[in-house]
């Protein structure tokens, strides 16, 4: 059963995780975007557990800027990446 409340958009945007450092200075990339949240490619053990709050750096994502900074929270993850729900962030 679908449970999200907002469209998806298939989207590569460059996105980097600046906090938790463990992953270290990764350029990841999304594979869809919604005005609250979006996937990222990752390899599964890469992945952050459900229910961390992470600090992340899209490009391009506001007009105007060249790269746009949130904290999201991991709530699914699966064998192509993990989908981050924006905590802070509205389009």
């Amino acid at each position: 059963m679908e449970r999200r409340v907002q469209e998806r958009q298939v989207v590569s945007l460059s996105v980097e995780i600046l906090d938790p450092p463990h992953l270290g200075k990764v350029q990841l990339h999304t594979r869809d975007l919604s005005k609250t949240g979006a996937f990222i490619l990752l390899r599964r053990e890469q992945c952050l557990p459900v229910g961390r709050v992470v600090s992340v750096r899209m490009s391009g994502v506001l007009w105007g800027e060249k790269f746009s900074t949130m904290s999201a929270r991991v709530v699914r993850v699966t064998d192509e990446g993990m989908a981050l729900q924006f905590l802070d962030f509205d389009f």
